[in-house]
């Protein structure tokens, strides 16, 4: 009975101390917070699709992508603040700047609420359409009609 206790040990504790291996430490949330609220934009040249919006900094930003590369720790500068939810004590979605995106032309969310495998989304500032901009190679776009 004791091998078998030892055996299991043996493979749960090196799982356990690895878990985390290569996981993104996200930076926490500031105690000034800006609370993002959602509002939305109706593209009228795409048979009236609505996006999701938030503002930041006088600029409106609209779902751009997904992860498609290795987004580490090096690649995310601070958090900013949250999206507010139904339940207004809800801070688990959280919005990033990231580095060498000076002009903050995207902006990121993450939702840190579980341990699930989640993947970080991008948000792309609306005046940009049109413009030729620097995607990192970490975003991939989801090819939005808007976005073409």
């Amino acid at each position: 009975m004791i091998k078998k206790i030892a055996l299991i040990l043996s493979c749960i504790i090196p799982a356990a101390a690895f878990a985390d291996c290569g996981k993104v430490q996200y930076p926490d949330l500031p105690e000034n917070a800006i609370v993002f609220e959602m509002g939305e934009y109706t593209d009228k040249n795409d048979d009236d699709a609505m996006y999701a919006t938030i503002e930041y900094n006088g600029r409106i930003y609209m779902p751009y992508g997904t992860a498609g590369g290795n987004i580490s720790e090096k690649d995310i500068d601070i958090c900013i603040g949250y999206i507010v939810q139904e339940d207004e004590n809800d801070t688990d979605i959280r919005v990033y700047t990231l580095k060498g995106d000076s002009e903050n032309n995207y902006l990121m969310d993450y939702y840190i609420g579980s341990d699930l495998m989640n993947q970080p989304s991008f948000l792309r500032a609306v005046d940009t359409k049109g413009k030729d901009i620097l995607t990192p190679e970490y975003i991939d776009s989801l090819d939005y009609n808007f976005w073409k």
